[in-house]
Parts: structure tokens; C-alpha cells; sequence
């Protein structure tokens, strides 16, 4: 089991800034099938420790248990660190119910057996969700392992007052050559123009994702995720060398920041531009209304026209039942309402925004970040969910998040360090 947090032992003081993804809406209510009040206790892993995300999580396990009368024991643990141990937990004594995330990631380990079918789940309430999201929560067997909550795009974000303080208009930057004069702008202004971390790994990943996308198009993208690419083609190490050019903009200490860290930057007005998924506008909206209704994003240029801005980053989060629960079943029922517009309207009734996954939210009550959130995503063509979701996690996490730092530490080691990604990826185990 994953060191956790239990229940309502949640201390504020412990709460990091918390990480909420952005929307705001309204929907009727529906009833469940599925909930059952004989169902037992259950059981419910929550990867985060934020103040945000850990009041939404409360407010559905709150509603469940006044709908259903059943008990539910939310267990808080902090994300890397619930990520990193996702292989151990499920093979031991996990939740019933937990969160995690849509497509490859949930995939390889429906395929080990470890995630209980939800497809009963999506007979019930499916028709709440996309065609799309529906293809994202099915296993290779063709079932479903996986209920979709919420979504967020990445992409460039910033303070509109600053960027009219320094004179500057984001929505005109387009290409590559706009960008990098606004960064160069940016850096005489005094600003740090790009705010980056790197500690927890995976923040980086996010900028390579785009760089690679952007250069070498989406196809390339995620055969490379796949292995059907290989890590020492001159494309990625293309890529490598666009991101050399962003180096001499980013704060000098990526190493030493979470991502939290560098959205302080923005926040505080220290940096420009965040290239971040939007789900930190919650922390905003803690800080301020003010705040809040300051953040904004725009696409990350476009650098090859060929492939234009059609590709954007947008991971799916959602939960899953664990085969090795105590209560497969109960952890179904949870789910169910968890994952319906009834757990969408508890989440809502805390205040913090939310772009739900879930069709019946109304989405003209969402506020103007929401709708920019809406139009970047409406640009692209193709829809990613994130490097260490798309590929292997046996692969992401110990191979990948490593190996991009130890280039933030010697950005001229490009060949060495993609020599010894392909030579890892090579020697991975069939799956």
C-alpha cells in the first residue's frame, strides 16, 4: 500500500497550493442504477494532496455517502508519489476505487489483470460521455476499465495585465519567430520569460511533447511514443535543439522546482509565459477572484507549417476499480456516481471551476478562462494525452524522466542521452 493520508486527516498546512483543472457549470441531476446501499464500505485512492483537487474528491465521497448511506474512506497520497508506486499498490491490498488516468496508461494495466471491467458502468451511464472518451477508457480487450471526470489542455499561459503592462499581445504570436522576439522582450523587461521545472520528472515532458509535435508532426509523435520511431533520428534530436533555444529564457533553477514551484513565477509576476496544463487555475482562484480572472492561454507556436498548431496536449483524467479491492463492487457503484453528472454537480457545489468530461455539464455557464481553455482545444486536430501517459510506464518514469534531466544539467550530452533511451527502450521486456 502507498503511504497515505486518510479520510478527514487532510491537514491544511500539509495541502500544497492545490492543482484544480478549470470549469464552472450547471446540470440536472440523474439517478444511478447502479448505487446500492448494500454494497458495503468502501475505499477510494486519491492522488493528490492539493487543497483543491482534495476538496472535490471530499464533496463526491461526501454526496455518495448522503445518497447511498454507504461509507467511503478517501485516501490521500501525493501524486508522484501515488504515480510512481501505481504497479505495487495495485498488486497488493489497493482502494476499490482510484484515480488515474485515460488511454495507454490505463491500458497496460487493464492488460495485467490489475483494473476490474466498468464496461456494466458504462451501459448506465454512458450516453454522459463522447464516442471519444468512451475509446479512451477501453482495454485492448475491448472493455472498459476506466471512468472519465475531467480534462485540461497544455499550452502557453500568462497574466493578461502583465502582458499589457510590457505591451505585448500573446494572441499574436503564431510562429516560432514571434516567439521567440516576445521571450527576448520578455527578458529585457526584467521577467523570467519562461517559466519551467523539472524536479517531479515529468513537468518537462509536457514542452517535448510539444516541440516534438509541432516539428515532426503528430504521427511521428507517437509512433516514437510506441517505439515504431527511434529516440536517435535527427527529428528528436531537432527537437532537442529547439529546446537548447528556450534554455537562455527559462529560470535557471528547473531542477530545484515542482511545477507548483514554477506557476508561483506567474503568480507572483516574476515570469511571462508557463507552458503548464491549465488545471493550476484553481490555485489562482485560492489566491484571488482577481487572480484568476488575470490567467489566460494560447497555443505553443507553430514551428514546422506543415504541421501548423494541429496537435495540443490534453490529458483525461478519471477512475478505475482495482481487481485486487476488497470491494470490486462496491468500487463499481462508487464510480458510477462519481463519473455521472451527479458526481460532476458535488464537485461544482464546492465553487472550485471544473471542466468535466461529462457531456451534461453546462458549458455556457462557463467563464471566459474555460471558454479560451475550449478554443485552444477546438484549433487543434490531434488530441494527445501526455508523454507519460502514451507510452510505456515501465519506460516514462525511470527511463524518460531521468534522462531529461540530466540534459537540463548538460544540454550537450543531446546524442549520448538519446543513444541510451533507445538502447533502454530496446532492452524493455515484450509486454
Amino acid at each position: 500500500m502507498l503511504n497515505k493520508i486518510t479520510g478527514h486527516e487532510v491537514d491544511r498546512r500539509l495541502l500544497l497550493k492545490g492543482a484544480a483543472a478549470g470549469g464552472l457549470g450547471i446540470a440536472g441531476a440523474t439517478m444511478l442504477a447502479g448505487c446500492s446501499s448494500d454494497s458495503g464500505p468502501v475505499s477510494f485512492g486519491v492522488r493528490t494532496v492539493d487543497e483543491s483537487p482534495v476538496k472535490q474528491a471530499q464533496a463526491i465521497v461526501d454526496a455518495y455517502t448522503a445518497k447511498t448511506g454507504i461509507e467511503v474512506t478517501p485516501n490521500f497520497t501525493e501524486s508522484n508519489a501515488f504515480q510512481n508506486n501505481l504497479s505495487q499498490y495495485l498488486q497488493g491490498t489497493p482502494d476499490d476505487a482510484f484515480q488515474w488516468m485515460a488511454g495507454y496508461r490505463m491500458q497496460f494495466f487493464a492488460d495485467q489483470g490489475l483494473l476490474e471491467d466498468v464496461s456494466s458502468v458504462w451501459d448506465e451511464i454512458g450516453d454522459q460521455f463522447s464516442d471519444s472518451y468512451k475509446i479512451a477508457s477501453t482495454g485492448s480487450d475491448g472493455k472498459q476499465y476506466f471512468l472519465p471526470q475531467s480534462w485540461y489542455p497544455w499550452g502557453l499561459h500568462f497574466r493578461k495585465s502583465m502582458m499589457a503592462e510590457v505591451g505585448m499581445s500573446p494572441d499574436d504570436i503564431y510562429n516560432w519567430d514571434d516567439f521567440m522576439a516576445a521571450l527576448k522582450e520578455l527578458k529585457a523587461q526584467g521577467l523570467v520569460p519562461l517559466a519551467a521545472a523539472d524536479k517531479g520528472g515529468w513537468e518537462a515532458m509536457g514542452t517535448f511533447d510539444i516541440l516534438n509535435a509541432r516539428i515532426n508532426g503528430y504521427n511521428f509523435h507517437v509512433d516514437l511514443l510506441a517505439g515504431r520511431e527511434k529516440w536517435t533520428d535527427d527529428k528528436v534530436k531537432e527537437v532537442f535543439r529547439h529546446w537548447e533555444m528556450l534554455l537562455p529564457y527559462q529560470n535557471t533553477n528547473v531542477l530545484d522546482l515542482e511545477w507548483d514551484g514554477a506557476m508561483q513565477l506567474l503568480l507572483q509576476k516574476q515570469a511571462g509565459f508557463f507552458m503548464n496544463g491549465s488545471w493550476f487555475g484553481g490555485n489562482f482562484l485560492e489566491q484571488s477572484q482577481e487572480d484568476y480572472d488575470d490567467l489566460w492561454i494560447v497555443p505553443f507556436p507553430e514551428i514546422n507549417p506543415d504541421n501548423g498548431r494541429d496537435t495540443i496536449d490534453a490529458p483525461l483524467d478519471g477512475i478505475a476499480v482495482a481487481k485486487n479491492g476488497g470491494n470490486p463492487g462496491g468500487g463499481k457503484d462508487f464510480v458510477q456516481f462519481a463519473a455521472s453528472i451527479e458526481g460532476v454537480e458535488a464537485q461544482l457545489a464546492t465553487g472550485i471551476p471544473l471542466t468535466s468530461a461529462n457531456n451534461l455539464q453546462d458549458t455556457s455557464a462557463y467563464d471566459p478562462f474555460q471558454k479560451q481553455q475550449q478554443a485552444v482545444m477546438a484549433e487543434a486536430k490531434y488530441i494527445t494525452q501526455f508523454l507519460d501517459r502514451d507510452t510505456r510506464p515501465d519506460f516514462a518514469g525511470p527511463v524518460v524522466g531521468p534522462a531529461f534531466q540530466s540534459w537540463f544539467k548538460d544540454p550537450s550530452s543531446t546524442d549520448s542521452i538519446l543513444e541510451s533511451l533507445q538502447s533502454q527502450w530496446d532492452a524493455l521486456a515484450p509486454l
